[in-house]
């Protein structure tokens, strides 16, 4: 019996080894892709058809977290209890976990709500008034935008009649091209990304935070969680379960600044005359992330939120026109942009070096430098990447951009993509959009007065790929390049197979149930502020005004991105010159920018509880309240799926936004 016994804890011992030791398997790449699917199946039901919160507009998109906080801490526990061969290993999760990435970008705000809305957008909402059809129709090609044949896009948006099949020939060409294209800018950010890893996580040392709690929850010692990561899971459940019942009887208290948080207005005004307000939302998922992040990039980040009130309140009381009550004005986002910019020179400036290195290695394959543990050789990265930009090029040009413009607008777009994957990598904020769309930086820089109406007509177009401002897909690569890293190294290659296929599973998905939804739904009952409607018409709108009235170059714009360019240079020579000087530079391009700003109070919530802690105890007690925030984090995802599933049951089409900035 002893030795029955021994020779029992043996086998177990060589299985939970080989289960420890299992890499990217068949199965997990498989299941990625599934994830990606299931993703973009979900974020759609709840945004079209509940009209609940919007689950992809953070950079850990809450649909993705919720699917894959199932498969670690519910459904593969369970399986290793019951089957213990057949449960996910930790780099199986791992795979899974970048294949949710990928696909939580895809639906909603993320690629395909607002390609199908801007392409839909030309032909159902040109009217005689507006003279769409005038100025925009015979600069459209073919292939671009679906016609409104049989009144197929009147349905898309208004339901179809009963007996009336989708129409889903309409779709196949301009889809197909608009994918072409997504996917070559989804090709070069994978590209974009290997490049960078080495020189973003080995020689600069991003703590990447947006990754850390779940990373935490993916790979850790032991089957049970710590006292305190379900004390912080109870409270951040409980508050938000408590604020449910709220749904069922109006007249029942809620606890206030969670769900909703009200502005604080410094002048009196009820939404500032002259200083911008602060909003007081308690955001518990953005304060579980920000969490992980240094404490001088968080200073960073709300102290030049501060000084963006103040310096808003001193131009705007002189007549300047600095500021709306909720964020900068969009004169002086070109502040932030000029910054933006510089952020992004600096950074390939400091990784020269480096990438001199991975050139001579693509040209050379002897070359010190090992790309044996990329995702993909450098040879090939940077192969991908040009063949990537030339075909961008090209399919821009074709669609009615000048040649010129078309590089000027993808040299914005990387930069843009590059600036906001290295702003979430190194700050840990989950809301992080740019100050400035492609679109107008590169209408105003080169004024509209000397754009053709066939490029107006292309750039009104390129918001197709603006996802909110989000940089696309570069973060969730980014983020799945440092995966990579985490992984043994034969399967860091066979994750860039399991990325692709979870990108076109989720895309597949998407678009087949985001035009299901609209048209047995109607598109124009989705949410007012949803791609389909507001956003789908705001290119075309801009893109008209400028046609009409064409104005020139604007000084001002291009005066205040030269002073954010010199500004932020003076900001990052300090940091790196002086040792003692205490502000990180990267608040400064996102102060005051969009719903960026928004998060500022509950960043320095996560900021003052993260400096009461080091201060108290050091290193030693911050590590030992980690738990407590992945409590947190656990815990408002779970709130955040009962808040869903109550709406699914008893509140289908007229949901509760629980989730957000």
């Amino acid at each position: 019996m002893a030795e029955d016994s021994q020779g029992a804890r043996m086998q177990q011992g060589v299985a939970t080894e080989a289960l420890a030791g299992r890499g990217i398997t068949v199965r997990s790449v498989f299941l990625a892709a599934g994830v990606s699917a299931a993703v973009s199946v979900v974020v759609g039901y709840i945004e079209y058809d509940v009209r609940g919160s919007e689950l992809t507009r953070s950079h850990f998109p809450m649909g993705a977290l919720m699917v894959y906080l199932l498969v670690v801490l519910a459904l593969n526990p369970l399986i290793r209890l019951l089957a213990r061969r057949y449960a996910l290993s930790d780099t199986e999760q791992l795979a899974i976990l970048a294949g949710a990435l990928v696909g939580g970008a895809v639906p909603g705000v993320g690629l395909t709500g607002y390609f199908l809305g801007v392409i839909a957008a030309p032909y159902y909402f040109a009217t005689p008034e507006n003279q769409w059809g005038e100025f925009f129709h015979p600069h459209i090609p073919t292939w671009l935008a679906p016609r409104n044949v049989n009144r197929s896009i009147d349905y898309l948006y208004e339901g179809l009649p009963t007996g009336v099949s989708i129409p889903w020939s309409v779709w196949l060409v301009p889809v197909a091209c608009w994918m072409a294209l997504a996917t070559a800018l989804f090709v070069g950010s994978i590209c974009l990304a290997v490049i960078l890893r080495k020189q973003w996580a080995e020689s600069e040392r991003l703590t990447y935070p947006v990754l850390r709690p779940v990373l935490d929850l993916t790979v850790r010692e032991g089957t049970g969680l710590p006292r305190l990561f379900w004390v912080g899971f109870c409270i951040a459940s409980g508050i938000i379960c408590w604020n449910m019942i709220n749904y069922f009887v109006p007249s029942f208290p809620i606890i206030p600044n969670i769900r909703w948080g009200p502005w604080v207005w410094f002048d009196g005004g009820f939404e500032g005359r002259w200083i911008p307000g602060i909003w007081t939302r308690i955001n518990m998922f953005t304060i579980s992330f920000a969490y992980f992040a240094n404490i001088d990039v968080l200073f960073s980040f709300w102290f030049f939120g501060v000084l963006f009130i103040a310096r808003s309140g001193i131009l705007n009381r002189f007549g300047f026109n600095a500021s709306t009550p909720w964020n900068t004005s969009r004169e002086f986002s070109w502040l932030n942009l000029g910054a933006f910019f510089m952020l992004v020179f600096w950074g390939l400036w400091t990784a020269r070096r480096h990438l001199k290195a991975v050139v001579r290695k693509a040209l050379d394959g002897d070359a010190p430098l090992d790309d044996a543990e990329e995702m993909m050789g450098y040879r090939t990265a940077l192969l991908g990447l040009g063949l990537s930009m030339v075909f961008a090029v090209f399919w821009l040009w074709r669609a009615g951009m000048g040649f010129g413009v078309a590089c000027l607008y993808l040299f914005a777009t990387l930069v843009i993509y590059l600036g906001v994957a290295r702003i979430v990598s190194d700050v840990g904020l989950v809301f992080v959009c740019t100050p400035v769309g492609a679109q107008d930086m590169v209408t105003r820089m080169l004024g509209p007065r000397n754009l053709a109406a066939s490029t107006h007509t292309a750039l009104a177009f390129s918001n197709g790929l603006t996802s909110y401002g989000k940089g696309l897909f570069m973060p969730a690569v980014t983020h799945a390049a440092k995966i990579a890293d985490t992984c043994p190294g034969p399967d860091r290659r066979r994750l860039l197979v399991t990325v692709l296929l979870a990108f076109a599973a989720g895309a597949a998905a998407s678009i087949v149930y985001t035009l299901y939804a609209g048209y047995t739904l109607g598109a124009y009952n989705f949410k007012y502020y949803h791609p389909f409607r507001s956003y789908s018409k705001g290119g075309f709108i801009t893109a008209l005004a400028q046609m009409r009235n064409p104005e020139p170059i604007d000084p001002l714009r291009l005066s205040l991105f030269g002073i954010g360019l010199g500004v932020m240079a003076l900001l990052t020579f300090l940091k790196y010159r002086f040792s003692w000087w205490p502000l990180h530079p990267i608040g400064f391009p996102i102060a005051g920018v969009s719903y960026v700003y928004w998060t500022t109070f509950s960043v320095f919530i996560a900021w003052a509880i993260k400096f009461v802690l080091l201060q108290v105890g050091g290193a030693t007690l911050y590590r030992r309240y980690r738990p407590f925030f992945l409590g947190v984090l656990t815990g408002y995802t779970l709130g955040v799926s009962l808040s869903v599933l109550v709406d699914v049951i008893w509140f289908p089409g007229a949901g509760h936004y629980v989730h957000g900035y």
